[in-house]
């Protein structure tokens, strides 16, 4: 599939997404914020039964990859799968109405990940009677995810978008390989100590129950740096950077609900290919 083709099949998923009702966006955010809190819990399972080793990372951030595999196999709304996703149509189609659909997702769609994220760094916090060890690692792991300082955190969280909207690019072409795809692409986040605005709000949730930080360090300390990079790479490094390669290759764009109107009114449309 040729990167135009790509350009078109997400743009496609991404109208579909701008249209979705607020229900069914909250509903599907809210899920998979509780869902990618199994890669923190998986990756601290992995860390509590693996010998301490200069190895053991490689192995352990396997864990890492399972929330991913449920979020994205399984179509939930993933805030940083939209800093490409819902962008596209925005690119190709700009304009007042498009971009209020835009604000609505992001809105909407980070809002109540966060509130799963929280939901399950919660969980973890309350059970961690059952199993020591488990929790132990768990509280490690968010020690480490929420040490670094706000600049350090926003840079490497400019890495995980970068990733995640590559993901979502390289996607369509992966066809029977998409699962092992999603496991290199986010064991690469782990391992690189890459900083995922959703995933690390469950560590965060942890350290705030365990008394390692304040709810506003929690929030403004890491929450927001890391959305901050995980928008800078997904939307300004990798979806405006590769649709100015090539936006002159896009055919016309087919009829965006949000356009009927305006199209009515101009009487037709141009198949010719466009020149922006």
């Amino acid at each position: 599939m040729s990167p135009p083709a790509i350009f078109e099949t997400i743009r496609r998923d991404g109208v579909e997404e701008l249209m979705r009702p607020a229900s069914a966006l909250i509903m599907s955010a809210l899920i998979a914020g509780v869902a990618l809190g199994f890669s923190v819990f998986t990756e601290a399972l992995f860390r509590s039964h693996l010998p301490d080793t200069d190895w053991r990372p490689l192995v352990e951030n396997l864990g890492y990859t399972i929330g991913f595999l449920i979020v994205i196999m399984g179509q939930m709304q993933l805030f940083t799968e939209n800093t490409i996703t819902a962008v596209c149509p925005a690119l190709d189609e700009p304009g007042r109405e498009v971009f209020l659909r835009l604000a609505r997702l992001w809105g909407l769609v980070l809002v109540f990940n966060l509130v799963g994220a929280w939901i399950f760094g919660t969980i973890l916090y309350l059970t961690r009677g059952y199993d020591v060890e488990l929790w132990l690692a768990v509280r490690d792991l968010s020690e480490e995810a929420v040490s670094h300082p706000w600049l350090e955190t926003m840079l490497r969280g400019i890495g995980a978008g970068w990733l995640i909207a590559a993901l979502v690019w390289v996607l369509p072409n992966a066809r029977q390989s998409k699962a092992l795809v999603i496991v290199v692409v986010t064991w690469i986040i782990a391992t690189a100590e890459f900083t995922h605005v959703v995933a690390g709000t469950t560590e965060a949730a942890v350290s705030f129950w365990d008394g390692h930080q304040t709810l506003s360090q929690a929030i403004f300390g890491y929450s927001l740096p890391a959305l901050i990079g995980n928008v800078l790479g997904g939307t300004v490094l990798f979806t405006i950077l590769t649709w100015a390669q090539i936006r002159t290759e896009l055919q016309e764009p087919d009829e965006c609900p949000w356009r009927t109107n305006e199209s009515d009114r101009s009487g037709h449309r141009s198949g010719a290919r466009r020149r922006r």
